[in-house]
């Protein structure tokens, strides 16, 4: 009986060691950057912690109530090679869109990604 119940503890400890949620590659601080419809040199900062975080636009959004607050993100992917959330701005204020964004590897620093009508975004670590 001990060893059954020994042996049940420690098949239970590495189950749950196998499933335990490891560290975003992305986790850490990025700075935003990107050019408006018609304003250039628009930023921000992007923070992701495992799979969750934050997303704050600081400059170019005086008009829209959408994106003047900092919004809570969702990690949906994070491979060697692309990083893939959800801005979840309708968490913030309801009838505002949420956003998918989407961002490829250049090197360890930087991230690139585009907005729907063709804009480039830029994601610098800090």
């Amino acid at each position: 009986m001990y060893r059954t119940s020994v042996a049940l503890l420690l098949a239970c400890m590495l189950s749950s060691s196998i499933f335990a949620q490891t560290a975003n590659r992305y986790d850490g601080t990025w700075k935003i950057k990107f050019d408006g419809p018609t304003t250039a040199n628009l930023g921000g900062a992007v923070v992701i912690k495992e799979d969750g975080g934050t997303w704050n636009q600081d400059a170019g959004v005086a008009r829209n109530a959408c994106f003047k607050r900092e919004a809570p993100i969702a990690v949906e992917l994070a491979t060697a090679e692309e990083l893939v959330f959800k801005v979840n701005r309708s968490k913030v204020l309801a009838g505002c869109p949420d956003s998918t964004m989407k961002f490829k590897k250049v090197d360890d620093r930087t991230l690139k990604g585009e907005f729907p009508d063709g804009r480039v975004l830029t994601l610098t670590r800090e």
